[in-house]
């Protein structure tokens, strides 16, 4: 067997094994990049490098790495982040797994990260007992949860008119940074909340302006929401419904809201849901109003927030199918700043684009 980096001749043969490769859970998610498997490792970070093991000319099990600067209390720090772990028939492949982390983790340690992340889908033991270190792999930490949640787009939801609620130009760019940069304050890991950062972002693929909504009271933005049409490069796939999830999938199939086995969700992503200390209840607004005007169109909308956040108040109170999401942190053996970053991480909110997962 052979692990090497994966080039662009190599996109077909990752988009195959990623429908083919299934996760070991109740409800089985597949994200499919069709056409272009690397695009999604391009928003993910900087210099993507994505490994592939290789048996006999067939491409067996891959797994990705991006590199991002972020801040940690208030300093840029360099970051490495590795997903999109994919391994052929994975109940009988266990040490491929393990073969391709250890190449993954060899790697890192020539580079001048400070630490790694992975995130994993929550009660995944097979990942979980990888992350408690091997040989050759150090332990990781558990620093953060999530929950990735798929909202029903009701039909009687109504945004009220307490709020001017309109779309968002361009000229609204740097009031929305100030807003971003004030929202997650508090945050770790961010990126850093200029205009023209957020103005980058809506260079990306079917990231649009228009698709930014904003709550206004007094002339003054304080709440904002922006959605995003990811189906021309990825699209999330339901592989599976089993265990509580099949009597959800049979009890729902009169309204059509989940889709069948092997087809699209028809999802929209809400990337970002910002608000002003106070105007919780504009957030609240915008929400309904976007439901409002896409549930024609799409079956869900797709949020990814921290557990105990401000966003995790308003987006548990809509009906949806949620599942738990696990952030790992991992450290170059000996690093004397571990223990202290850990804890430190385990007690705040860690910001993560769950919109690219």
């Amino acid at each position: 067997m052979l692990i090497r980096v994966a080039t662009k001749e190599d996109n077909q043969a990752l988009l195959d094994l990623s429908r083919q490769a299934p996760m070991d859970a109740k409800l089985v998610v597949n994200n499919d990049r069709n056409p272009d498997y690397f695009y999604l490792d391009d928003l993910l970070g900087e210099k993507p490098v994505i490994f592939v093991a290789e048996k006999n000319s067939r491409i067996i099990g891959t797994v990705g790495i991006v590199f991002r600067t972020v801040h940690y209390e208030g300093s840029p720090i360099s970051m490495a982040y590795i997903g999109g772990i994919k391994i052929e028939n994975p109940s009988q492949n266990t040490l491929l797994t393990f073969r391709l982390m250890k190449h993954t983790m060899d790697y890192l340690m020539d580079t001048p990260v400070k630490l790694g992340f992975i995130l994993v889908i929550g009660a995944n033991r097979a990942m979980e007992a990888l992350l408690s270190g091997r040989a050759g792999i150090p332990a990781f930490d558990l620093v953060s949860n999530y929950q990735v949640k798929n909202i029903f787009l009701l039909p009687f939801l109504r945004p009220g008119k307490k709020y001017g609620l309109r779309p968002a130009t361009q000229t609204d760019i740097p009031e929305m940074a100030e807003l971003y940069r004030r929202f997650y304050a508090g945050y770790e890991l961010m990126p850093g909340w200029t205009a023209d950062y957020l103005l980058s972002l809506y260079d990306q693929k079917d990231f649009k302006l228009e698709n930014t909504c904003l709550a206004i009271h007094r002339d003054t933005i304080v709440a904002a929401i922006s959605l995003w049409d990811q189906s021309r490069f990825k699209n999330t796939v339901i592989s599976r419904y089993g265990g509580k999830f099949a009597l959800l999938k049979k009890v729902m199939s009169p309204l059509r809201l989940v889709p069948p086995e092997g087809q699209p969700l028809s999802e929209l992503i809400i990337r970002h849901l910002a608000f002003e200390d106070g105007y919780r209840d504009a957030a609240i607004g915008l929400l309904k109003w976007a439901i409002r005007n896409n549930r024609r169109t799409y079956r869900f909308f797709r949020c990814g927030y921290p557990l105990n956040s401000p966003q995790a108040e308003i987006f548990d109170q809509f009906w949806g199918l949620s599942i738990p999401v696990n952030f790992y942190s991992v450290f170059k053996p000996g690093d004397p700043d571990r223990a202290e970053m850990v804890r430190h991480l385990k007690q705040a909110l860690v910001w993560e684009d769950l919109s690219l997962h």
